[in-house]
């Protein structure tokens, strides 16, 4: 045993060591960690968001009706609401690397659950511990982390590589597990055999999280958090202006990234594999590219807020198009594409304006708590609302869907006005802040 000891004393030396890593990273030492966090986020959202890409299969996997599947995603986002909030005071107190570590152990463990294939009711439960597991524990350390990495003008930068490389492992994770489907002659087995694999990989990363993830991310200056910061988070205009401009993106995202995999089957008529292809590309393979593109262009901009008014308006025009595509295929599934690409050119960017939202970095854990919880809001109601719909009636429902998506973009470009308008009267000199 005295081997075994000696070697976990060592590494505990190293991680240790590791303490205001931030300030003396090099900039390859910063990619590496930038990729492995990213990868792990990535990773982590696929499990319990697996209605995603495979709509149809999770409700023939689990025996369950579309307003049964929304009734658990609004479980997960009700919770989860709370989480972020708690989330943002766990941050404050703890090592980012611990409660990632947690994260993708308990999400582990989560996933070896439902892979049991259990009761409608343990379904409530499991979707409530990933709720806690990928909130309260991963959400405000994973921003805490990824805003220390890089400079106020690399902001853009940093979250939208982010973006793009959680897609990508998202997608290569996705076509894999379209793969292992295709092994099994009913879809159960491929179903089960898909959860055991996830699970297997949050284990090992949890293990790497606690190993390669520095203990602290204080500043050059050594700042620490102040007694209060909740309260002093809660007092700044901007956090509550970020927080409902991102509830917005957020909601529109949520419709097409939610439900047009299962629109591709329910309303084009197109084959499951084909639609999972489809909703992988829309939902991952676009990000990869377009994260990083969002972010670079964005960056250019001297406001981000007005970069992000742009693509809005181009996603609020042409989800307001979509209900009448229902008779043509492959222009709809073109606009669909269209939608998804700007989506995540916005979601890969939108925790970028807090800086042109004026909130302090040693606020982020208690901020990125606080603008979570009114953000994703959204997870609470839209998947049951959408569900209801569907059942009653689906072409109908689908429009009411694209209408709504059409709303959340309008409202989001006026929040964006109001940070940007903002932003410039409190800087009349310099217009600067990145």
């Amino acid at each position: 045993m005295t081997k075994p000891i000696l070697i976990w004393q060592s590494t505990r030396k190293y991680i240790q060591n590791r303490e205001g890593i931030r300030m003396n990273l090099t900039k390859s030492k910063r990619n590496l960690l930038v990729t492995l966090l990213s990868f792990m986020v990535g990773m982590i959202y696929f499990i319990p968001f697996i209605r995603i890409s495979f709509y149809d299969q999770t409700i023939a996997a689990l025996n369950l009706t579309n307003t049964q599947l929304g009734f658990l995603g609004s479980i997960y986002g009700t919770l989860a609401i709370f989480c972020y909030a708690v989330g943002g005071i766990l941050a404050q107190k703890f090592s980012p690397r611990i409660l990632i570590g947690i994260s993708l152990a308990g999400t582990g463990a989560t996933t070896l659950w439902q892979a049991t294939f259990p009761s409608y009711t343990s379904l409530i439960i499991i979707f409530a511990l990933y709720a806690v597991f990928t909130t309260a524990t991963l959400w405000s350390p994973y921003i805490t982390l990824m805003r220390s990495f890089g400079s106020d003008a690399e902001q853009g930068r940093l979250f939208g590589i982010s973006e793009s490389l959680r897609s990508l492992v998202s997608a290569a994770v996705g076509f894999l597990f379209i793969w292992i489907f295709s092994l099994f002659s009913d879809e159960m087995g491929g179903y089960r055999m898909i959860l055991i694999i996830a699970a297997v990989i949050y284990f090992v990363f949890a293990v790497l999280a606690l190993i390669v993830f520095p203990s602290s991310v204080q500043t050059e200056k050594k700042e620490t958090a102040k007694k209060g910061s909740i309260l002093a988070a809660l007092k700044l205009p901007g956090v509550w202006l970020v927080g409902l401009f991102i509830f917005f993106c957020y909601a529109l995202n949520c419709g097409g990234a939610y439900y047009f995999g299962t629109y591709t089957t329910q309303v084009l008529h197109t084959s499951t594999a084909i639609s999972s292809g489809l909703q992988i590309l829309r939902t991952y393979i676009l990000a990869i590219g377009l994260g990083v593109i969002g972010g670079i262009i964005a960056d250019r901009f001297k406001y981000r807020s007005r970069f992000l008014i742009c693509v809005l308006a181009a996603a609020t025009a042409a989800s307001a198009f979509m209900p009448f595509l229902g008779n043509f295929l492959w222009i709809a599934i073109v606009v669909s594409v269209l939608i998804s690409g700007i989506n995540y050119m916005i979601k890969s960017i939108y925790y970028s304006i807090m800086d042109e939202a004026v909130i302090p970095r040693e606020l982020t854990g208690a901020a990125s708590g606080i603008i979570a919880f009114i953000a994703y809001i959204p997870d609470a109601f839209i998947t049951s609302m959408v569900g209801v719909w569907l059942d009653k009636d689906i072409t109908g429902g689908f429009n009411k869907l694209f209408a709504f998506m059409a709303a959340c973009g309008l409202a989001a470009i006026i929040i964006a006005v109001i940070i940007n308008k903002r932003y410039i009267k409190a800087n009349p000199e310099t217009g600067q802040g990145k």
